[in-house]
């Protein structure tokens, strides 16, 4: 049968064999009314004030938003957010929107128009963080973990932070939003860096901590972490935690407190976007999702790391993604300078920001085999351990596999293959 991937804006073609199994197909409906749901969100918290409470008499509103690479959730809610704060009486020049970017690079006022719209970006100050400037960060406190907390010191001195999180699995933080817009969204290099290394052993070359993996908040020691650190803002926090659909449009949101909301908000997506299969199988074939999901191979990661759960030991594993910023991290990229076989000595040489993404990298692709269909140079792709999945190798590559043993998941950012073990 012919079956059609989402790659970058558009499809590739695939000639599959009938009878295989296709998941991670089917999205909740949009929301028939996003300003009617924000409203209910914002008016009927979890776990906080309404919002309207919770308005400073004086000081700036600081509205915190992810970048270009998470979607476009932030540039539908924006506009309907900031006509309710002004139907609140906070003045249109009180109010500042961040992009927490962490250690993502900036994007221009290009990406930012694209991103929110001309409109968000001429009327209200469009900053983005920049974990390197300690020039900008305050510190608040340090974690029971020791992370010392400098945060953008914009964000510190607000008299309200309202965030717009998107939920989604995380490959190592179980899941993305919320306490994430602050750290490591706002939070210095420093912080980041300490963070992030909790989702390592003590020895960095024997991989992740077992509480660090997607869809898991419990004894996750890099959630907990996220979590204390942005507790320790002084000003009041107001999340809204969305969940997108198939085409970016909005199926869920609700609001409250930093916490409760988004605990909430998991829960939901799980039972939405997680699927049980019984076994693992031989063959497994993904997609990103196309663009924004496969911009990069360090975005793109995320996709080859969840299916990889459903792929059984020395299986095969088929990747679309289109990666047309490259790589999209430096220290991602500089610790496969030497190959594959050099991650380990180089991630115990030294952590760096994404030494993390390396080390899953290294793991996924010594259990499996993994080729990649993507803008990257083969050269390139092999120095990851990855093989380069050209258009005429599918055919034999699934060759003598039988179709009840292939999984396809076109959306694998997004859906997260789950093992159902059975009862003694």
């Amino acid at each position: 049968m012919k079956y059609r991937l989402p790659y970058n804006d558009s499809e590739i073609e695939l000639d599959l064999p009938d009878g295989v199994r296709i998941e991670g197909t089917t999205f909740p409906p949009a929301l028939p009314d996003v300003g009617a749901a924000l409203d209910f969100a914002i008016e009927s918290p979890e776990g906080c004030a309404p919002l309207s409470e919770l308005i400073p008499e004086g000081g700036r509103v600081s509205i915190l938003i992810s970048d270009i690479t998470r979607g476009s959730v932030a540039g539908v809610i924006l506009p309907f957010l900031l006509e309710r704060l002004e139907g609140m009486g906070v003045a249109g020049d009180s109010i500042e929107i961040m992009i927490s970017a962490g250690m993502h690079r900036g994007r221009g006022r290009e990406d930012l128009i694209r991103h929110l719209g001309v409109e968000i970006v001429d009327r209200y100050p469009v900053l983005e963080h920049d974990a390197c400037d300690s020039s900008s960060m305050f510190k608040v406190g340090v974690t029971s973990a020791g992370t010392e907390c400098y945060f953008s010191e914009r964000i510190v001195d607000s008299g309200l932070v309202i965030g717009i999180g998107q939920i989604s699995f995380h490959y190592f933080a179980g899941f993305g939003g919320a306490r994430k817009l602050i750290l490591p969204g706002i939070a210095s290099e420093s912080t980041i860096l300490t963070n992030h290394r909790l989702s390592l052993l003590d020895d960095p070359s024997e991989g992740l901590v077992e509480g660090c993996r997607p869809g898991n908040l419990e004894d996750n020691p890099v959630h907990r972490d996220m979590l204390e650190g942005a507790r320790l803002l002084p000003s009041p926090v107001f999340m809204i935690n969305t969940v997108s659909g198939k085409d970016e449009d909005i199926v869920f949101i609700n609001g409250g407190d930093l916490e409760q909301s988004h605990l909430s908000a998991t829960r939901w997506f799980k039972d939405r976007f997680s699927f049980g299969i019984e076994r693992p199988y031989s063959a497994v074939i993904v997609s990103a999702g196309g663009s924004p999901r496969d911009i990069n191979l360090l975005q793109s990661h995320k996709a080859i790391k969840y299916a990889s759960y459903a792929v059984g030991q020395g299986g095969l594993l088929l990747a679309a993604a289109a990666c047309p910023e490259g790589i999209g991290s430096d220290s991602y990229d500089r610790s496969f300078e030497s190959g594959r076989d050099g991650v380990p000595g180089r991630v115990r040489e030294k952590y760096t920001l994404n030494s993390q993404t390396a080390m899953s990298t290294f793991d996924i692709s010594g259990r499996f085999s993994v080729y990649l269909r993507s803008g990257i140079d083969d050269e390139i792709v092999r120095r990851f351990g990855l093989f380069p999945w050209e258009k005429d190798y599918s055919r034999f590559l699934l060759a003598g596999i039988d179709p009840d043993d292939m999984l396809v998941i076109p959306n694998a950012a997004t859906f997260l293959p789950v093992l159902e073990v059975s009862g003694g």
